[in-house]
């Protein structure tokens, strides 16, 4: 199997996911740099539970056969490898810190081919050591770190109708992820050896081996909530402005790089373009999946204000609505405190919003990734102008602007709820999809808009009562491996 998807609302065949475990409680609640420090404390027991109602969902709409676990599948890689195979596939998997685990292992008497799997799956997940135990007077390094944010599997990989794309994480902490989901696709006999499009572990590896290169200029950074199928024909990809702040988690040297690899990947040359959807760097604008996706055909749940939409006429511009009420908010706190460092200045939505779009034949005709040179236009309107999108079948978060009093209390309304990852839906079939049930007012325009366009519409609501939802929401828990 190769996994390929061509929307993110087509019937879902086969999802990855992973439930979360014993490793959050490898955590102790400060902030700092080390792997067992963190300010996001959870009871995985109950993460559990908000997890279960996700993919008892999905079970019940594909089949429990087809909503797939990382871990067993991990397992099931070692389960079938005698020790030396298994020695190699950590060395790819961890990389420089695969001997010391291995040695590790035979210092406490343990032989790496008699090792348990379902162990040894828990040592790269959970953290190895995972017990703070003296030997010989002092404390344990962490071999290996955990990974508590493996939950938001979306992250480390983007399947895309050429593949699938292994991630790079713009957290420190995070980059091991995706080495576990690339061990996934490359060993695992359910996957087809060209499931890997581009490999954007071996691609960092490579550039540490570089002594001639310095990354310090250039991030070449990417997370799967940025990468967003629309068609067999179309793709967006969002960006931040500022390389340098990584707040949305995808720079623009990554996604000229990802442009040049899916063209050449697409050998059908079905693929025709490619959208660079300029996200505010603001930290609960993590990821482009954060303010827009899909729900069906020519049917969206968007961020209002953000991509030039709605218009409320008597506000000049949807921007104007965003310019006035930041600028309200600096002079209401300017007088109170000296430091705005958390309030977003005007400038941060300059480009929000905004599109580029990277063409096929424009770019073959020039010779290099470049975009098209058109005038600069918001996101919603150059899909609309391609026939992806009805402006009539957008449902905003926080719901209709003629709820509210004024555009003002709706943009306040529709941050809350957009925090609250409101918008971060996961589609199973066209107009049939789940969301965290907390964002009554976008979830009650929601189910009252895909109602609207089809009968066979449905909204799932499920839990987030431990599952923080300024992490991410059931867009980021799933990555999607089949659709029709």
């Amino acid at each position: 199997m190769k996994p390929c998807i061509t929307s993110e609302y087509a019937t879902l065949k086969k999802v990855l996911v992973h439930t979360p475990g014993p490793e959050h409680n490898q955590l102790i609640p400060w902030e700092g740099d080390h792997h067992l420090m963190g300010t996001m404390p959870r009871v995985y027991s109950e993460l559990q539970r908000d997890h279960e109602d996700l993919k008892s969902f999905i079970s019940a709409e594909i089949g429990p056969e087809n909503v797939l676990e990382l871990g067993t599948l991990l397992e099931e890689i070692f389960e079938n490898a005698d020790g030396r195979r298994r020695a190699q596939i950590l060395k790819d998997t961890l990389h420089n810190i695969s001997d010391k685990y291995i040695d590790d292992l035979q210092a406490r008497g343990i032989r790496l081919e008699n090792y348990e799997s379902k162990k040894l799956v828990k040592d790269l997940i959970c953290g190895y050591p995972r017990k703070l135990r003296l030997n010989n007077g002092r404390l344990p390094n962490v071999i290996i770190p955990p990974k508590r944010e493996m939950m938001w599997v979306r992250d480390s990989a983007a399947t895309t109708p050429c593949g699938v794309m292994i991630c790079s994480m713009a957290s420190p902490r995070r980059l091991p992820e995706p080495t576990l989901v690339r061990s996934v696709f490359k060993y695992h006999p359910m996957f087809d050896q060209d499931t890997i499009f581009f490999d954007m572990v071996d691609f960092h590896r490579q550039l540490d081996e570089d002594e001639t290169w310095s990354g310090l200029d250039t991030p070449v950074l990417v997370e799967g909530g940025n990468v967003l199928i629309l068609s067999e024909e179309a793709i967006a990809i969002g960006v931040g402005k500022h390389d340098f702040l990584y707040s949305n988690r995808t720079t623009r040297a990554a996604f000229e790089l990802i442009v040049q690899k899916l063209f050449e990947a697409d050998t059908t040359q079905k693929l025709q373009r490619v959208y660079l959807v300029n996200v505010p760097d603001l930290n609960g604008f993590i990821h482009l999946d954060t303010v827009f996706n899909m729900v069906g055909p020519k049917s969206a749940i968007a961020m209002p204000y953000i991509f030039g939409y709605p218009d409320p006429i008597v506000e000049e511009s949807a921007s104007r609505v965003l310019q006035r009420f930041v600028g309200y908010l600096r002079k209401s706190m300017g007088g109170n405190q000296t430091d705005l460092s958390h309030i977003p200045s005007r400038g941060v939505f300059d480009h929000a919003g905004k599109v580029e779009v990277y063409d096929r034949d424009y770019i073959k005709k020039v010779g290099h990734v470049t975009r098209l040179p058109q005038p600069s236009r918001y996101f919603i309107d150059q899909l609309v102008q391609d026939g992806l999108l009805d402006l009539n079948n957008i449902t905003w978060i926080g719901g209709p602007m003629e709820n509210y009093v004024s555009p003002y209390e709706h943009l306040k309304v529709a941050l809350f709820d957009q925090h609250n990852m409101a918008g971060n839906i996961f589609t199973v079939k066209p107009f049939r999809a789940v969301t965290y049930h907390r964002n009554t007012r976008t979830v009650q325009a929601l189910e009252d808009k895909i109602k609207s366009l089809s009968p066979d519409a449905h909204l799932e609501l499920m839990s987030s009562n431990e599952i923080r939802t300024d992490n991410g929401g059931p867009h980021c828990l799933t990555m999607p491996l089949l659709r029709e």
